[in-house]
């Protein structure tokens, strides 16, 4: 028999699986019908563990989901619903939402819009950031795609467990799934460095010191090259 605290433990973690469950539904209803998603979402329910990351294998997902239901040159704009839906809490954050704004006036909805609008930004860090860590993922992808997609599962990871706001997850989650990101908000001092050197560790732990080094030599190589590297050098993430 479940103590107490075991009850309560399995009931949260179903509790988070089913939320988790809802954002990948929200999420496929934008390039699939309602019974479309009804059922691509039960495959995802057997593609992942109730334990895993939800960001693992998101990739793999929507390439089977766009090619199951022939909604070809859609993969990149799934994966960045299913991130986004996943980071924002999914349908019933969007469902709070649609609530609250069916009980306020027209112009109260406008003038919340125009409050809660997030345009894109260009931070020079965060482009320098960009370019250092798509040179690192395809460095580490020469390796073999089992490696890449261990690299990019242990990023997702690593940005669940990361003291950042949503939409600062999200940026960095859209870069690694789809090595595309829309920026929207900024990063304090010190926290692009943190996930930089938390990506270092895993390298040498799983390639090895020399092998660690010699790809994020090329890496760097690379990124001190680009326009990025003139207005933040790349050095500066790995002080960490």
């Amino acid at each position: 028999m479940l103590n107490t605290m075991q009850f309560q433990t399995e009931m949260n973690s179903n509790s988070e699986f089913q939320r988790k469950r809802q954002a990948i539904h929200h999420a496929l209803r934008t390039v699939l019908s309602s019974e479309e998603a009804a059922s691509a979402v039960i495959s995802w329910e057997q593609f992942i563990s109730p334990s895993a990351s939800a960001f693992n294998g998101l990739n793999q997902f929507a390439r089977q989901v766009c090619e199951l239901y022939g909604k070809h040159g859609r993969h990149t704009e799934l994966v960045q619903a299913m991130i986004k839906a996943l980071v924002e809490g999914g349908a019933s954050r969007h469902e709070e939402e649609t609530a609250t704004e069916r009980r306020m006036p027209a112009e109260e909805i406008a003038a919340t819009e125009a409050v809660h609008a997030s345009p894109e930004i260009r931070t020079a860090e965060f482009s320098s950031f960009q370019v250092l860590l798509q040179a690192l993922l395809q460095e580490i992808d020469r390796l073999g795609a089992g490696m890449g997609e261990s690299c990019r599962q242990f990023l997702l990871n690593a940005l669940e467990n990361l003291p950042w706001s949503p939409e600062q997850q999200l940026q960095v989650a859209s870069l690694v799934n789809t090595g595309v990101a829309v920026q929207t908000r900024p990063y304090r001092a010190g926290q692009l460095v943190s996930l930089m050197h938390h990506l270092s560790l895993w390298m040498q732990d799983m390639l090895g010191a020399e092998t660690a080094a010699r790809l994020m030599r090329n890496a760097m190589a690379r990124a001190e090259k680009s326009a990025a590297a003139t207005a933040y050098p790349p050095q500066g993430f790995m002080n960490g």
